[in-house]
């Protein structure tokens, strides 16, 4: 699909590189979207409520969280990473085959398909991804118009003028 914007021709994805071997990143969606506030909400109780709600937020503020909150939602952010690039996630607690041989071979926690190298690497391509870049960009006119439409609504409203008690002269006089 094509892209309906002047100056804009095709939509190259970015392309993450490890090894040798090229993952092209997806385009992102609104179920990538819901994917990433879930992962807010998993984070949620180690968050200042202050990072949420940054009226700057862009694309940078996404990569930092996504490596700051690893810790807090580990395989949200591991199963949200790999289906970006196509690779299966793994399982957070495998356990070993009868055969004796690792079910995450071969998936994202494999580090001989993802070696933790490329974890900055790609975090650093899906935040300039042009899905990415587009959202934050958006938001933030969004969040302008919200903010002088909401703006507005919070103002003082004016003292009323004491002299225009009672009846006025489009008024009904009833008696």
């Amino acid at each position: 699909m094509s892209d309906k914007r002047p100056g804009a021709l095709v939509w190259e994805p970015p392309v993450l590189d490890i090894e040798g071997k090229q993952y092209e990143l997806r385009k992102l969606g609104l179920t990538d979207l819901a994917r990433l506030l879930a992962i807010v909400t998993s984070a949620s109780k180690y968050i200042d409520r202050s990072l949420v709600t940054n009226a700057d937020a862009n694309a940078e503020t996404l990569g930092t969280f996504l490596i700051d909150w690893l810790p807090h939602a580990f395989d949200e952010i591991v199963a949200f990473l790999a289906s970006v690039i196509g690779l299966d996630p793994g399982r957070s607690d495998p356990k070993k085959r009868k055969d004796g041989s690792d079910p995450n071979e071969g998936t994202m926690r494999d580090p001989d398909v993802f070696p933790i190298s490329a974890l900055p690497v790609l975090i650093a391509k899906l935040c300039e991804h042009r899905n990415v870049v587009d959202f934050f960009a958006g938001t933030g006119a969004m969040t302008a118009g919200l903010k002088k439409l909401f703006g507005a609504s919070r103002k003082p409203s004016t003292e009323s003028n004491i002299a225009t008690d009672g009846p006025t002269n489009t008024s009904e006089e009833t008696d």
